[in-house]
């Protein structure tokens, strides 16, 4: 899946997100993303859960894959993802979307619907997040700031028993990041630590 034309990367972080919940970002046109994901409370690259996530970018607004559990003693499980950019602001200041993906602690599938807004010294990010199997809808919220278009700091938070709040940093290469970060249960729990290294490049020409 590697591809021979490397491109300049966009501004993205882990899963077209945060450290866990989704943004408006998405991959690109004609691109694709893999993010290799741990994350546990054991010694790093020792940990709880092993997940892989993909997508393929199709125009400027829409985005799909499918994330596979691999974690030790994990059943066969796989999730499809979707976002849609369903508007844009003309400066490109604001933009909202709707999709589908995992957020959750148990590997289940999600809906939500999230706003970002660029200020220019950063971003926030608000919106709802459907928790499955439960009659409740959770407010999610997030912020970040990138600088000099390599360095990714970001914090965010979902309401709720089961979700997180969590801080990250993430770096960006030529054609891939690392993004380093720690998730704080709402609950009982301990801190968790993630960590994502996500590749991408062009399907086709078109995408570069």
């Amino acid at each position: 899946m590697l591809a021979a034309v490397l491109v300049s990367p966009p501004a993205r972080a882990c899963y077209s997100g945060l450290v866990i919940i989704p943004t408006t970002d998405v991959t690109g046109d004609w691109m694709w993303a893999v993010d290799i994901q741990w994350q546990g409370t054991s010694r790093l690259f020792k940990t709880d859960a092993f997940v892989l996530n993909t997508e393929v970018g199709m125009g400027e607004r829409f985005e799909m894959g499918l994330d596979f559990d691999l974690s030790d003693g994990a059943e066969d499980r796989t999730l499809f993802n979707a976002k849609y950019v369903f508007l844009k602001s003309a400066k490109g200041r604001f933009s909202a979307a709707l999709g589908v993906q995992n957020t959750t602690n148990d590997f289940r599938s999600s809906p939500y619907l999230v706003t970002t807004t660029d200020w220019g010294p950063l971003r926030t990010h608000l919106g709802l997040q459907r928790t499955p199997g439960e009659d409740r809808t959770d407010p999610i919220l997030g912020v970040d700031r990138i600088v000099n278009g390599k360095w990714q700091f970001m914090a965010d938070y979902t309401r709720g028993d089961g979700n997180f709040a969590s801080v990250g940093v993430g770096y960006t290469f030529q054609s891939w990041q690392i993004v380093a970060g720690a998730q704080w249960p709402n609950g009982d729990g301990k801190p968790v630590v993630v960590v994502h290294v996500i590749f991408w490049g062009p399907l086709s020409r078109k995408g570069g």
